[in-house]
């Protein structure tokens, strides 16, 4: 059996649609209005929130690992909508299958109304009962079988588009899981290591591991940079032909001809194309600056290491005035990290007060969707991101001090015994 569903929001369904439909051997036809849009407004909704944890977490330092519940969801949801798009597919190619037919009947129609056509006179045809006119009220219910079948291919096809999408964005967050796993127990194992004072050989060899990692994470950022030039080359390539059918598009100004109509099919197809690349670009990015943040966290850890390595040095050597100009050293570094805490914390102020004000800005612009609009909330998006960077380097900055406080007062102590 075939089953239509149609919503009375994006299908125009005519009568004459119906009609024919529910001639179809089969065919069950059902109209629920949004009832497919609300479906699917669910679906994305979850994937958006468990995207959305995810990078709350990420961004509070708090990100859980395999086997939690939230890296559980991640997949399950991939499996649902994968299972969603499978669904999908068979229900398309049905619906091809019938269209296919349709078609056919379609052209025959055609090709019978043109060949009486041309049998008749202009008064004979408006005479006749008959075949042509009956022929031709079949063709159009034909015709309009084919629209209302194109239409559920179409809202079938952009529902399994928006499938493809959440799952990479899951897929994407669930990778970021598993590599800030990797990451933090490594620096984790790092500080503490600092804190109990392990013995030289577990310092040594918790440096090259994280050595080994940095690598790793720098061979993928270096691909992935690799990736992104070729991408913005193909984005200009397209933007280029974009500019090219737009031009061509000027002189149609007011046009509806097939020649016209083809060109505007061509220009939108273009313009998503950038989209969709653009889209790429975007995702590349996310995974180079990500890959920066996992480097830097490993580079402090292996720079926690050799500091306690060296400072414990000086100690077990006994000589005094060394360990006075480490600790001299130390305290150049306090008043850097201080200096540099200062600073973010008026940016951090700043870029809260801009926040602030592009939102009653945009209060303002309540019903509005203009480029102004636009930019003001990109405006806000920059804020608010910059603030939380901000708050994350102090938070980094803050551990710093801690760790130099510490080697501070263990130097201090031995040169009093020294």
């Amino acid at each position: 059996a075939l089953f239509f569903n149609f919503n009375f929001h994006e299908i125009n369904v005519t009568s004459a649609m119906l009609a024919f439909l529910r001639r179809l051997p089969g065919a069950a036809v059902s109209f629920r209005s949004c009832t497919g849009a609300r479906s699917l407004a669910r679906q994305s909704s979850t994937s958006r929130e468990l995207v959305a944890e995810c990078e709350s977490a990420i961004a509070s330092g708090t990100l859980p690992g395999r086997g939690s519940t939230l890296h559980t969801k991640l997949t399950q949801e991939v499996h649902r909508l994968r299972s969603a798009n499978d669904e999908i597919v068979e229900q398309v190619a049905s619906l091809k299958k019938s269209r296919a037919e349709l078609v056919a009947e379609g052209d025959a129609s055609i090709a019978h109304i043109r060949s009486e056509g041309s049998s008749f006179s202009l008064p004979s045809l408006q005479m006749a009962d008959s075949a042509l006119t009956a022929g031709a009220i079949q063709l159009v219910e034909t015709l309009h079988g084919i629209e209302a079948l194109d239409r559920e291919v179409a809202s079938m096809r952009s529902s399994q588009i928006q499938n493809y999408l959440d799952v990479g964005a899951l897929k994407r967050q669930r990778a970021a899981i598993e590599k800030t796993e990797e990451v933090t127990q490594l620096c984790n194992q790092a500080y503490s290591a600092v804190e109990e004072a392990l013995p030289e050989e577990e310092i040594s060899r918790l440096e090259v591991e994280i050595l080994d990692t940095v690598q790793r994470l720098r061979k993928e950022s270096d691909s992935v940079a690799d990736a992104i030039l070729a991408t913005r080359k193909d984005i200009g390539n397209v933007v280029s032909e974009s500019r090219s059918i737009q031009l061509s598009l000027r002189v149609r100004r007011g046009k509806a001809e097939p020649e016209s109509d083809k060109l505007r099919a061509t220009l939108v197809a273009k313009l998503y194309e950038v989209r969709r690349k653009s889209a790429k670009l975007t995702q590349l990015r996310d995974i180079q600056a990500y890959n920066v943040k996992l480097i830097a966290g490993l580079e402090r850890a292996r720079h926690a290491l050799q500091r306690h390595t060296e400072v414990h040095g000086l100690i077990a050597s006994g000589n005094k005035e060394h360990m006075e100009t480490e600790v001299k050293v130390l305290m150049r570094d306090l008043d850097v990290c201080q200096k540099l805490i200062q600073e973010l914390e008026a940016m951090i102020a700043a870029h809260s007060a801009e926040a602030s004000e592009v939102t009653a800005k945009l209060r303002g612009l309540d019903d509005e969707v203009t480029p102004e609009t636009s930019s003001l909330r990109e405006r806000l998006i920059a804020a608010l991101r910059q603030e939380e960077f901000c708050t994350t380097r102090l938070a980094v900055l803050r551990k710093v001090q801690a760790q130099d406080v510490k080697f501070l007062a263990e130097l201090a102590q031995a040169t009093m015994k020294a």
